[in-house]
């Protein structure tokens, strides 16, 4: 009974700093076996792709992705979040993460932390949502580039940001 409770249930994990790391999302990996599990690696800049050449340092690499199980059949459900301030950047690091087996990124739009808002990226692009789509075009054309097919975008959002939080904000923001 309990297993196939456990093949019902999704397990999904947000992603958290401090948490979310490699070796957390490994331990995840062993108490969902079953491939019904969706992990979000916490935020990496899309600039440590484009200019830190991050995926050149596998040592370093592996403090923020967990690439042993990027080889397994656990990819799938491992979603890879970047922040991203202009689509140039996001469009390399996509690039590069297809390139690691990585089959899901997704762009935070939703931190709120004041460091990560003064580099012009998380929760902040909602105020600009052309610029955003810019950066989603830019990651959209980077997965589908070179015929790839089994790599997914994404977006995680807010409600709203600042004191704008209705519906209508967030519909605006969606249909951009």
């Amino acid at each position: 009974m309990a297993l196939r409770l456990g093949r019902a249930f999704r397990t999904s994990v947000a992603p958290m700093i401090d948490v979310t790391d490699p070796y957390f999302l490994r331990l995840l990996r062993l108490i969902s076996p079953f491939g019904n599990h969706r992990l979000w690696t916490e935020m990496v800049h899309a600039n440590a792709f484009s200019r830190g050449r991050i995926h050149q340092d596998p040592k370093k690499l592996s403090q923020h992705l967990p690439l042993h199980e990027l080889q397994s059949d656990f990819a799938s459900g491992i979603v890879v979040q970047i922040g991203a301030s202009h689509p140039d950047d996001a469009f390399s690091a996509v690039s590069e993460l297809a390139n690691l087996g990585v089959r899901h990124v997704n762009l935070n739009c939703g931190c709120p932390s004041r460091n990560v808002q003064m580099g012009s990226f998380g929760a902040v692009l909602m105020k600009s949502p052309e610029h955003t789509a810019d950066i989603v075009r830019a990651m959209s054309e980077a997965a589908s580039r070179d015929g790839r097919e089994n790599l997914t975008v994404s977006v995680k959002c807010r409600i709203g940001i600042d004191e704008d939080e209705s519906p209508e904000f967030l519909r605006r923001f969606l249909s951009t």
